[in-house]
């Protein structure tokens, strides 16, 4: 084939001078790397910053989760001897070993009954009813051979009440746990030691430091003492007040030499560099582009013709595969879009254009879900190399309803150059007469293992139900424990009062005094009252819903917030943040309870694979809705999915994670809620780097329920 002649320029243009391109593009390249060299001066210098703070933040994160874990263990321990009167001594020592046994950070937790000379901190938690510190001192430690360490102890009073009005009889005495410093602090020194910080503590009782001298130092051999231990605290340093049973504590994180050796290093005069001689390289070409602009012509117009004739080969191959009766199709692992012929789409009854532009993702909808899992086992067998071609015989189901059978042939085409899959090809061919005898042996073994799921699903959802319970449960214990701490407060004050009143020594300051305290103490017992009603409410409709698949009119945006709020215990733990956008308003009529178990799996799924490693994450959930259906996003900024555990993802017991917290069923019962019960479809789209996004449309007006004979 002998290529037509280019067309010629038109005697008419007139180009621009080629001083004058040079000297504009000379002129762009060096202000654009001005502009960039700038921009990167300045960016370094915010990221140092942020990773000053963000070091010292993790920290702080594990000093105070520390100290609130051994105050919550003393004042626990406290809690148990008031409710149980009756604690022996010896039970007493068995629940303090169990405590001290949990958590490192106590060395001896002991009853001081009342009657003995008090300490100080002992005197002060007495009249403010609540754990208090006391000052460091020494105690022998028997990790460190004997030798003296400081310590501080911690003493919870402990009163007997009235058994009706839960007041306040009198004061029984303290539980004081000691605590050595190395113990309480170890945890934090180790975190600021591997971040390249030097750690201090320092005891503000009164107002100031104690003699200057630190309570507690983690620092490095290599850094200057004094320069470590000075009061002065420099502006690089980081320093976070804390509060240790009412008793001030100063922490400073001093950044060592060490932990900006390794950030100072800039790029910015690089990228300087780059840019000009990008720009160099940019001028050398221009000059050059319109001796190559011809040949480049030239050359597209020989890849247009070789198109063509491309064309032609393919439609006269797709004659002869429709002659036959052979589907083909070509899978991309990169864009994950399949291409098919006609026939491949008659086959089910349908055309193409009727299928939707994804195929892949109709296709596994329209694939008997009992096929897939063993599809896609042979589908790895032959890319690993154990089989020359790919052999697989599955179901689709036709557009009248029945099922149909394919047997499909295929050949990985092409890897890139780590061996994974690019592209896939193949044919199928309709076998449904071959395979009508062995269906029937098929549909029994189909519902056998649908049983097993849905039971994997409802025990699913019954764990989810006991995470639930669990977290509910801790969170109120807040609210719960203000109440009664209010409420023995204002015990208290009557008691003073009708001292008075008694005495004859009431005067109307006193009585304005007792008026002001127990109007506070009554809107406290009522916030936390209502925050306890709060959580009970909306535990005790999503517990409703979870146990069991009612079906129900609800308001979309209610359901979500009831289960946010319920899981959000649970979710505190950590640092990620899930956010709801839901307008109000989107009326339904379906299965709060498995929409609920969705979101939730969804939400866990995140916390589990998206974020780890990072610092703090965030899930956003979306929806807008029309006439008849709900669509339901929930995205996140995660570590995103790799192809190869995109595919498999909806597989039953895969997961990245078996042998470390993970079942495999939580996105297979995903998809198994949101198609079977709920009557809609999902879809996942994923970049790694980049985050997820899981789309759900659901129906506004759930199908009715239908059982394997429908099919």
């Amino acid at each position: 084939m002998v290529p037509e002649p280019l067309p010629s320029h038109s005697p008419d243009s007139k180009p621009l001078p080629d001083a004058l391109v040079l000297a504009a593009v000379l002129g762009i390249g060096t202000l654009c790397s001005l502009l960039a060299f700038g921009g990167l001066r300045q960016t370094e210098t915010l990221r140092l910053q942020n990773i000053h703070t963000a070091s010292a933040r993790t920290v702080q994160d594990v000093l105070e989760l520390d100290v609130h874990r051994t105050i919550e263990a003393t004042h626990n321990i406290s809690l148990v001897l008031e409710s149980q009167s009756q604690v022996q001594r010896k039970q007493l020592d068995l629940l303090s070993r169990r405590v001290m046994a949990d958590l490192h950070t106590l060395s001896a937790i002991r009853w001081v009954p009342t009657g003995g000379s008090e300490a100080a901190h002992a005197q002060q938690a007495r009249v403010m009813g609540r754990p208090v510190a006391s000052g460091v001192f020494t105690v022998a430690s028997p990790s460190h051979d004997g030798a003296d360490v400081p310590a501080i102890a911690i003493a919870a009073p402990v009163y007997e009440r009235d058994a009706a009005t839960d007041s306040i009889v009198r004061h029984q005495g303290f539980v004081e746990s000691i605590v050595p410093l190395h113990a309480l602090l170890q945890d934090a020194g180790n975190r600021a030691n591997l971040v390249g910080m030097d750690l201090m503590v320092y005891d503000l009782e009164g107002g100031t430091r104690a003699n200057d001298k630190a309570i507690y130092a983690r620092i490095d051999t290599t850094t200057d003492a004094a320069n470590a231990h000075h009061a002065d605290t420099t502006h690089n340093d980081f320093v976070v007040a804390l509060d240790v049973a009412s008793r001030p504590w100063q922490v400073v994180l001093h950044p060592r030499p060490a932990f900006y050796a390794d950030l100072t290093s800039s790029y910015a005069p690089y990228v300087l560099g780059a840019g000009l001689l990008l720009t160099s390289l940019v001028a050398a070409a221009v000059w050059r582009a319109q001796r190559y602009r011809r040949s480049i012509e030239f050359a597209r117009h020989r890849a247009s013709r070789a198109r063509e004739a491309l064309a032609v080969e393919q439609q006269r191959l797709q004659n002869i595969m429709e002659g036959t009766g052979v589907a083909t199709w070509e899978f991309d692992y990169s864009t994950r879009v399949l291409q098919v012929s006609e026939r491949w789409a008659t086959m089910s009854g349908y055309t193409v254009e009727e299928l939707g532009p994804d195929l892949y993702t109709r296709w596994l909808a329209l694939t008997h879900p009992d096929d897939l899992s063993k599809f896609f086992l042979a589908l790895n067998d032959h890319y690993a190399g154990k089989t020359p071609h790919f052999d697989y015989e599955y179901r689709i189901r036709h557009r009248q309803g029945h099922w149909i059978w394919i047997g499909s042939r295929a050949q990985l085409l092409e890897r890139d150059a780590e061996g994974k899959p690019l592209l896939l090809g193949g044919t199928n061919l309709e076998i449904t007469e071959r395979k009508e005898a062995e269906e029937r042996i098929r549909q029994l073994n189909a519902s056998l293992e649908q049983r097993m799921q849905e039971e994997a699903t409802r025990s699913e959802a019954r764990a989810t139900l006991g995470t639930l319970i669990a977290s509910v449960s801790h969170e109120m214990g807040t609210p719960m424990g203000n109440s009664l701490m209010t409420a023995s407060t204002l015990a208290d004050q009557a008691k003073h009062f009708q001292a008075l009143l008694d005495a004859g020594a009431l005067r109307r300051s006193s009585l304005t005094e007792f008026i002001a305290q127990v109007r506070e103490g009554n809107a406290l017992l009522m916030r936390n009252l209502e925050r306890a009603v709060t959580l009970l409410k909306n535990f005790r409709q999503v517990a409703a819903d979870q146990a069991s698949e009612q079906r129900r009119e609800f308001d979309l945006r209610q359901v979500l917030g009831e289960v946010l709020h319920t899981l959000a215990p649970s979710l505190k733990r950590e640092a990620h943040v899930v956010t709801l956008d839901v307008p109000e308003g989107i009326a339904m009529d379906s299965y709060p309870g498995p929409l609920g178990q969705v979101v939730i799996n969804l939400i866990n799924n995140a916390y589990l694979h998206a974020f780890e490693g990072m610092a703090q994450g965030t899930v956003q959930l979306k929806a807008q809705a029309s006439d008849n259906e709900v669509t339901l996003v929930c995205q996140d900024n995660g570590r995103g999915i790799a192809p190869e555990t995109l595919e498999k993802m909806f597989m039953p017991f895969f997961s990245t994670r078996i042998g470390s917290g993970g079942t495999g069923l939580g996105m297979f019962i995903v998809d198994n809620l949101v198609k079977s019960t709920l009557g809609g479809s999902l879809s996942v789209a994923s970049t790694l780097g980049a985050g997820t996004t899981v789309t759900i449309t659901l129906p506004r007006v759930a199908p009715a329920p239908h059982s394997d004979a429908d099919d």
